[in-house]
């Protein structure tokens, strides 16, 4: 089975949800990581992508791929 990672803000909610699931397509399958993140802390975020850097998500190229899109002129629609 492959593991995915689902990030999700209900709508009139300020809280993101973050969880780790196997890939189903049929059937229930049970959370092997879940976190909620109440504010804009940084320290939360922070906590988040320890987690995930511990669970084997390549967090450090993800970040330097973050850095990069921040000077792309082609993505101004979404700034």
């Amino acid at each position: 089975m492959t593991e995915i990672l689902i990030a999700k803000k209900e709508k009139g909610d300020h809280r993101m949800k973050f969880r780790v699931t196997e890939h189903r397509t049929k059937g229930w399958a049970p959370n092997r990581y879940e976190k909620i993140i109440a504010s804009k802390d940084f320290n939360q975020v922070a906590m988040l992508l320890f987690d995930l850097n511990a669970m084997g998500y390549p967090v450090d190229k993800a970040y330097t791929a973050f850095k990069k899109m921040l000077e792309e002129p082609e993505l101004f629609f979404l700034k």
